[in-house]
């Protein structure tokens, strides 16, 4: 059955790596045989050789399974699928088994399949390096919505172009990217296929889907009981949405397009939230070999719980800040590059007309409101008597200008969560 559906969430909740990993679900891969064995031949990594044997099957397998099509590829394999599965799993050993690098197995009702994403961050080069003679057929396309974006480019458009017989510039109706994935659905009713549009609220809805607004719905899908087509404006053709296509689209509940978004859209699609996971983020971290409520001595998990809910307090939930933020942490370096670069910015976006309330969030003042020694967020005074000479009929009042203090050390951010209990 064909979805339309939209994560939504504040930034750096994962929505977009998430719609990544759903790409696996529509990618296929043709691996011969000879392949697997050559690279098992030259490598002899018995993760290696279960990944290759997984993506060849495009699906899931069980661990007999996998053992099965070992057999039959004539290779002296010694191992046991299920140990090696158990050793390079994502999730937690609850047996005792010490698990090693690379993580990228998930297993769900007996079977067991690749996380490509994680594969692709411990070998970049895997591909390039063991799949180079596989075909990959990719049942899907990526675009991005953005205030430019129009209907010429998503469903079609006149564009010029040079007649390769008289060389002379002729204007023709040429697809656009939903056109162009709806054709390759409609000639391959039998697999699924894909639009994945990041960003969605950041486009102009009406003018990007036109009259296909409402085909897209899936009771008038081709083939279904309540089918609509339309007649497009440029080619006079007649279109229908096929329904073997999913549309996937990701919104961030911070930006402020959101309050705009199409009512229509909204009717068209379910929306699933993605809040922000610290369970996620202690997860990734143990998997990394870190402890969360340890990274040089900073508990990551309180110090984003306590920022999210003064946040809550002083704004609204929809602007609260994503565990991906932190997820790649390592040291007190790491922590801070963070707060410098990601977090006090989006912070500044966030109270650009009452910067105070940075000062607040970080706990960097005392209770009387001055600033603390070790603050993070600084500010300095600019004393109108003492920089103007004259200032006329004017009142102009001191002026506090807010800056980060590049210096802060480790202290400065166990101060944000000491003493708060969540």
């Amino acid at each position: 059955m064909a979805e339309n559906i939209i994560f939504y969430g504040p930034p750096g909740t994962g929505k977009t790596y998430f719609m990544q990993k759903l790409i696996e679900k529509y990618t296929d891969y043709e691996i011969a045989d000879k392949d697997i064995r050559d690279v098992y031949t030259v490598k002899s990594y018995d993760w290696l050789l279960i990944t290759l044997v997984i993506m060849q099957n495009n699906n899931p397998l069980s661990a007999p399974d996998i053992m099965s099509k070992i057999s039959g590829l004539g290779l002296r394999y010694s191992g046991t699928a299920s140990d090696v599965l158990e050793e390079h799993s994502i999730a937690d050993s609850s047996m005792g088994v010490t698990r090693r690098q690379p993580r990228i197995f998930l297993e769900s009702d007996g079977c067991w399949f690749v996380d490509r994403l994680r594969l692709l961050e411990y070998d970049p080069s895997f591909i390039a390096n063991y799949m180079k003679n596989s075909k990959i057929e990719k049942r899907y396309d990526f675009v991005t919505f953005h205030q430019s974006f129009v209907y010429e480019d998503f469903i079609e458009g006149i564009r010029p172009s040079v007649d390769p017989a008289t060389k002379q510039l002729v204007y023709d109706p040429k697809p656009g990217v939903f056109m162009n994935i709806c054709t390759k659905a409609r000639c391959n009713p039998s697999k699924q296929y894909a639009l994945f549009i990041d960003e969605i609220n950041r486009g102009n809805i009406s003018e990007i889907f036109g009259e296909l607004i409402s085909l897209i719905e899936i009771d008038k899908r081709a083939g279904q009981y309540c089918e609509l087509e339309a007649v497009l404006p440029y080619s006079k053709s007649t279109f229908t949405v096929p329904y073997n296509l999913d549309i996937m689209g990701s919104m961030n509940s911070a930006d402020k397009s959101i309050a705009t978004i199409d009512v229509a859209l909204r009717r068209r699609f379910d929306f699933v939230n993605f809040p922000c996971d610290y369970r996620i983020l202690d997860t990734v971290l143990k998997i990394r070999g870190k402890l969360a409520n340890n990274v040089d001595g900073i508990n990551i998990v309180l110090l984003l719980k306590v920022i999210n809910s003064r946040i809550e307090l002083l704004l609204d939930s929809n602007h609260i800040i994503g565990h991906a933020f932190f997820m790649k942490v390592n040291n007190f370096d790491d922590i801070k590059n963070v707060m410098i670069k990601k977090i006090i910015p989006l912070l500044e976006e966030y109270f650009f007309d009452d910067l105070q309330k940075i000062q607040i969030i970080l706990n960097d003042l005392d209770d009387t409101g001055e600033l603390l020694p070790n603050a993070i967020y600084v500010h300095t005074e600019l004393d109108p008597d003492n920089l103007l000479s004259f200032h006329g009929e004017f009142t102009i009042e001191p002026k506090k200008v807010y800056s980060v203090n590049v210096l802060f050390e480790n202290t400065s951010i166990v101060k944000v969560y000491d003493g708060v209990s969540l």
